[in-house]
């Protein structure tokens, strides 16, 4: 999880370096549950978390390069005991979204997962989702390929 963090921030600071003072950088904040696709799980877990992104104008929409942080805020439950459930991920990732009021997004990059999960470690994730508005609120599917625990984060968030 350290060597995850440790990677995000360079590149984030390595960002901030090579970019004028008016860069178009935006932070944001979403929630929502944490899927983990395991026989051991009986709740999911709801995760809450921060990102920072910076911005890049393409001709048909922006290309950013996100780094993302959450944590369980609600924990979730293990099948047959009372343990909770509780997962913290760091991401980077490539992200893609169209002009306009109404947009869609597209995502993919790395993350770090730890936990009460099968398997933590470090994964590909994809994500999917739509926004609307300047204040850009988004609706959002990522999937994660942690094996044999697939983990799936539905989120609602802003991004400012």
């Amino acid at each position: 999880m350290r060597q995850m963090k440790t990677i995000v921030l360079v590149g984030l600071l390595g960002l901030v370096v090579a970019t004028p003072a008016s860069a178009d950088w935006y932070f944001g904040a979403k929630t929502g549950p944490l899927i983990v696709d395991s026989s051991t799980v009986k709740d999911d877990a709801v995760n809450t978390g921060v990102l920072v992104g910076y911005d890049m104008s393409v001709v048909l929409g922006d290309l950013a390069v996100e780094g993302e942080f959450t944590t369980t805020t609600g924990d979730g439950k293990v099948k047959g005991t009372n343990a909770k459930l509780s997962v913290d991920t760091s991401a980077v990732y490539l992200a893609f979204r169209t002009a306009g009021p109404i947009y869609f997004k597209a995502r993919g990059g790395f993350l770090q997962a730890s936990g009460d999960i099968d398997d933590s470690g470090t994964s590909y994730e994809l994500g999917v989702g739509f926004g609307i508005g300047i204040a850009q609120l988004e609706l959002e599917y990522t999937q994660t390929s942690l094996d044999p625990a697939n983990v799936a984060f539905v989120s609602v968030g802003v991004q400012f």
